[in-house]
């Protein structure tokens, strides 16, 4: 099956117009030898009931390649896709398709399975970097380039190829090229590269492979919960199975929702290509990628419906959280419960199901909810003396609420944020450095974090030892990890301007080199024009510092690190003198 995967990259990879038959013939033999290989089986086994429950995933695969293959056969082609193609070349991609669905089934139970014997958190981060380089060498495929990328230099290529895999993996949005529009680097097999590179990153390896895993109805086993536990944060095994399945639904039906409202936006568009740009946006910004298909990203789109509200409803979505969106459906439901019960005069029932959104949910809702009013209100202020400052009412209420949900977590923008005051640039750096909700698709140091240290902030004012919210109180582990956590943020951004200004050597830039790596680190996107025109050793450290913003500077020491033991001992406690 893996030479068969082989051949599949060869044929779409090196060569654009022609199909080479002996690659094909490689991949259908491949499928007719999984089938014969099955079928064996059965016929070697005492009942081929036995055989099939057994791996019912795989006799339904089979069958479903292979009723497709006798249809495509007396048929012809059958998918709109292949209707101007032969019917052996029909048949070939539908074996390709087969073969790139089995082997990414494998690749999933590989990362499932390896959280039986290493360390969470270095799994999680070797995932994504695993996922980076894939995406880096397969964007560097002739086919995923057009005419103008296959002019590049093979150096120039690599290095734009692995900046735009880690932009997309780690679902950030700064480009060096233009994904789409009339100067477009990557042709449609590299967009949709990198809009597979999105999904993967923004909903994470591990937890593609235990959702997979449970799609075809296998149970996950305790070592493996363990490690999602430590990458998910759920309670239990039964909270973890729960979120999972919040995980795949909820992304599913935003995203098929974002793509159908999406379909309006652009209706000059061929039904096919209409399809795919409403498809490509709306996983963009549920992710909170922020890559688009257009040259000038959404500029003067923002007063348009499908803008403000289809796109930046998608943004908020994503960023939430997906623990945050599972209290906020659980707490709902209950509700519902609980009236049905007290019209039914079921006391019982009643006081077992009144419950509220936990505490990780009420801290993230609430600071989001501060931070996307507030985000609005201090853009719609801050830039009245600018070049927008002249646009009508309704205008400038769309772009300032647009720009305050893209400024904390994804790449879109609707107006050029080049041309902001520099006293915007600043409030977005600080928007940008908060970020999304965590377990979300967005970064940052996390609303829940900025939240804790609002709290102990306010602990302190009050004189209070412990840190406490809505009747609860915070562990003062948790406390600790949240003042560490955007210490590291902070030191990583500082670092990564710092070398910005030294490889680039423009003083006058310093505003937009803080603001370009900022958005990096919190996987923002956003950009003020400069990163395309960076050298190439600064267009590295942007990765570097994309990739440790989504996969976390914390995680990855603890994942080089190991699992460390805690002291049996205590040392004497001696105050010192703060201020």
């Amino acid at each position: 099956m893996w030479l068969a995967m082989a051949a599949t990259i060869l044929q779409h990879g090196l060569h654009r117009d022609r199909v080479m038959w002996e690659l094909g013939v490689m991949v259908v033999g491949a499928m007719s030898l999984s089938v014969l290989r099955y079928a064996r089986n059965i016929a070697r086994s005492e009942s081929w009931r036995i055989v099939i429950r057994d791996d019912r995933p795989q006799a339904v695969f089979l069958t479903l390649w292979l009723i497709g293959l006798l249809m495509q056969l007396a048929f012809g082609p059958v998918l709109p896709l292949w209707f101007t193609s032969s019917r052996s070349a029909a048949c070939v991609a539908w074996s390709e398709l087969f073969v790139g669905l089995a082997i990414t089934a494998r690749v999933l139970a590989f990362v499932r399975r390896s959280a039986n014997r290493r360390n969470p958190a270095l799994l999680f981060v070797l995932t994504f970097a695993g996922v980076i380089l894939t995406g880096t060498l397969l964007l560097m495929l002739p086919s995923s380039l057009t005419d103008l990328g296959e002019q590049a230099r093979l150096i120039d290529r690599a290095r734009i190829a692995l900046f735009t895999a880690t932009s997309a993996t780690c679902v950030t949005g700064l480009v060096v090229v233009d994904t789409g529009g009339d100067n477009a680097f990557w042709s449609r097999s590299g967009q949709t590269i990198i809009i597979c590179l999105i999904q993967i990153g923004g909903l994470g390896m591990m937890s593609l492979s235990a959702a997979f895993a449970m799609l075809l109805g296998r149970r996950i086993s305790v070592k493996e919960a363990v490690a999602l536990q430590a990458v998910t944060e759920a309670n239990t095994l039964r909270d973890l199975r729960r979120l999972l399945v919040a995980i795949v639904s909820f992304t599913v039906i935003c995203e098929v929702t974002g793509a159908f409202l999406l379909s309006t936006m652009w209706p000059d568009l061929p039904l096919g290509e209409r399809a795919y740009w409403s498809g490509f946006h709306s996983v963009s910004a549920f992710c909170n990628a922020g890559f688009t298909l257009t040259a000038d990203n959404l500029i003067g789109d923002g007063s348009r419906w499908q803008a403000w509200g289809v796109i930046g409803n998608l943004i908020i979505f994503g960023g939430l959280g997906f623990a945050t969106v599972q209290s906020m459906a659980q707490a709902v439901s209950r509700r519902w419960r609980a009236w049905r019960a007290r019209r039914r005069d079921d006391i019982s029932t009643k006081v077992q199901l009144l419950g509220r959104v936990n505490l990780n949910a009420r801290i993230a809702l609430i600071v989001t909810a501060i931070l996307l009013v507030g985000g609005a209100a201090g853009y719609w202020l801050l830039e009245a003396p600018g070049v927008h400052g002249h646009d009508s009412f309704g205008e400038r209420l769309a772009e300032a609420w647009f720009q305050s949900i893209t400024f904390r977590t994804a790449g879109f923008n609707t107006v050029d944020h080049a041309q902001l005051l520099p006293g915007t640039k600043l409030f977005a750096i600080a928007l940008m450095f908060v970020g999304a909700s965590p377990g979300s698709t967005g970064g940052g140091v996390k609303t829940v974090s900025i939240g804790i240290m609002m709290l102990s902030l306010l602990s302190i004012i009050r004189g209070r030892p412990q840190v406490e919210f809505h009747g609860r109180q915070i562990p003062v582990d948790q406390v600790r990890q949240s003042f560490v956590i955007c210490a590291v943020g902070l030191s990583t951004i500082l670092m990564t301007t710092m070398l910005l200004v030294l490889f680039e050597k423009d003083e006058a830039n310093f505003l937009n080199h803080l603001f370009e790596a900022t958005s990096a680190f919190a996987t923002v996107g956003v950009s003020a024009g400069v990163t395309p025109g960076l050298t190439a050793a600064s267009q590295l450290v942007l990765v570097v510092t994309m990739f440790l913003g989504r996969v976390g500077p914390l995680t990855l020491l603890l994942g080089l690190a190991g699992s460390s033991q805690s002291a049996d001992f205590e040392y004497p406690e001696e105050r010192v003198t703060l201020g």
